[in-house]
C-alpha cells in the first residue's frame, strides 16, 4: 500500500549531511511535488532496525520513504549503501543557522524551509 505525500506527516532527519523527511510508509512517488526526490530506505537482513541502503525503490525489507530538496549521489547501479555514523542522523539538520528552526513535519513545511 501507498500514500498520497502531501496528507502524511513525517520526521525531520539528516540523510548524507542533507535535510530530509522521513516516513516509515510507502509514498507514491507521483505525488511528491515536482523539485523534491524520494527514496526508499531498505533495513538490514537480520531485521535488527538498522537503515542499510537508500535507492529508487526498494522491494523487500522497506524501512521507510525519505525526501529531500535536492538530489542524492547515487551510484551508477542507483543504490547507495548507509554509513550509520555518516550518513544517517534522526537528529534534523543543525548548524549556523538553524537555531530557532522548528522541524519541519509535512511536505508544506519542508519546502518553505528548503525549497529552491
Amino acid at each position: 500500500m501507498t500514500f498520497h505525500a502531501m496528507t502524511e506527516r513525517y520526521e525531520e532527519i539528516t540523510v548524507c549531511g542533507k535535510p530530509a523527511l522521513f516516513t516509515s510508509i510507502r509514498i507514491k512517488r507521483d505525488t511528491v511535488p515536482d523539485g523534491l526526490y524520494a527514496y526508499d530506505v531498505r533495513h538490514d537482513d537480520e531485521c535488527r532496525g538498522i537503515p542499510c541502503e537508500i535507492a529508487p525503490f526498494v522491494m523487500v525489507n522497506h524501512w521507510g520513504t525519505i525526501i529531500l530538496a535536492e538530489p542524492l549521489e547515487l551510484p551508477d547501479d542507483g543504490r547507495r549503501y548507509i554509513d550509520e555514523d555518516t550518513d544517517w542522523n534522526y537528529a534534523p539538520l543543525d548548524g549556523e543557522g538553524t537555531t530557532h528552526h522548528k522541524p519541519c513535519t509535512t511536505i508544506s513545511d519542508f519546502m518553505t524551509a528548503y525549497a529552491h
